[in-house]
């Protein structure tokens, strides 16, 4: 008697692949459509199981009927399971019927809903595997844990900048990351910014009417982190290192398309245990836009099931909010009174509550 393992290949395929990983089955039968052929393909090349795919109508009665009992004749002494998680509903009612076999459902959590014995368990997250499955494995990515002390410190050093001088800090990163040519620009109250090609190191003064501040930043990553904010990125990645569901966490993480031409990029992502939380990082929201475009790339790089978090340094406004909430992302903003809490709490707060909720 051999274990087959009988899936419903519909739009999402994360949710079959990680049924045939809570069984590991001795063979697996993907039931695919026209439309999900693709999914199907993704899925046998995923898995390192022997399977074969039957193609069905998704809706018409009669085919089905006919397609589940070519299965049952052929696998009648046979241990059975059936994931009916994707597919359609027409699939589902009658596979669901399968005599006895074992009837179960996975979600985006990852636990798995065994109908049949009426018990749960959960299914162990493989976050390669998700980006393998949505045909968008990344091109290259900064790990967390690559961040070096000096670039900690370069950190501290900006905020002190910020704090001291936040608009002569943003002129003097515009004029130089607009002219890539620059390695120098001064205003006329004595504040500069200067690059150390040399020495790899940027040094920066800025001058008020109350005194002067200077600092010489120097790290792996101090340009990106002065010229395209990502400061920024790494402080609230090193905020959400210390959340309780982080595994891991990648930066500046990219996507190509199949000719090798830049797709997109994912600011931070997080493996949170059971899914992926996507961040995007921006000082502020200039075009709304940018919030459709962040929610599309997660649903295509790695399905409904990841999480979509926003975070602003300045505070949001109510159509951004609005906009966020019509995408399912979550929105924060560091300069917010965040229920009169501090800013880490308040995000791991909002975060713990939106973890395990199921998008529909």
């Amino acid at each position: 008697m051999s274990k087959i393992h009988i899936a419903l290949v519909g739009g999402q395929p994360a949710p079959v692949y990680n049924g045939i990983a809570y069984i590991n089955p001795d063979k697996v039968v993907l039931i695919y459509s026209d439309q999900t052929i693709e999914n199907a393909r993704a899925i046998s090349e995923a898995i390192k199981i022997p399977y074969e795919k039957r193609k069905c109508d998704p809706v018409d009665f009669a085919q089905i009927e006919i397609k589940m009992g070519e299965l049952i004749e052929q696998y009648k002494n046979d241990e059975v399971s059936v994931n009916i998680s994707s597919g359609t509903k027409n699939w589902a009612y009658y596979f669901a019927q399968y005599p006895n076999a074992t009837i179960f459902f996975v979600d985006q959590n990852n636990v798995v809903w065994d109908f049949t014995h009426k018990a749960k368990s959960e299914v162990k997250f493989d976050p390669l595997a998700q980006f393998k499955l949505y045909g968008t494995m990344p091109s290259g990515l900064t790990r967390f844990k690559d961040f070096t002390e000096a670039d900690k410190q370069v950190l501290n050093s900006i905020i002190e900048l910020q704090n001291f001088g936040g608009n002569t800090f943003m002129q003097l990163v515009s004029k130089m990351k607009n002219r890539p040519d620059l390695t120098s620009y001064n205003t006329n109250s004595g504040s500069y910014i200067k690059w150390d090609k040399q020495d790899k190191k940027m040094i920066i003064q800025i001058v008020k009417s109350n005194g002067k501040i200077l600092k010489e930043l120097k790290s792996p990553h101090v340009r990106h982190f002065v010229l395209n904010a990502g400061w920024f990125e790494y402080k609230v990645a090193e905020i959400l290192s210390r959340w309780r569901y982080t595994s891991e966490i990648w930066l500046n993480t990219k996507f190509n398309y199949e000719s090798g031409a830049p797709k997109n990029e994912i600011d931070i992502i997080v493996n949170a245990g059971m899914k992926f939380l996507f961040v995007e990082v921006k000082t502020q929201i200039e075009d709304n836009t940018d919030i459709d475009k962040f929610s599309r790339a997660v649903e295509n790089f790695s399905g409904y099931g990841s999480k979509k978090l926003f975070v602003t340094q300045m505070a949001m406004s109510e159509k951004a909010i609005e906009k966020c909430k019509d995408n399912g992302v979550i929105p924060f903003s560091m300069d917010h009174n965040n229920l009169n809490m501090n800013t880490e709490n308040a995000l791991f707060l909002l975060l713990d509550s939106s973890l395990s909720t199921i998008e529909a």
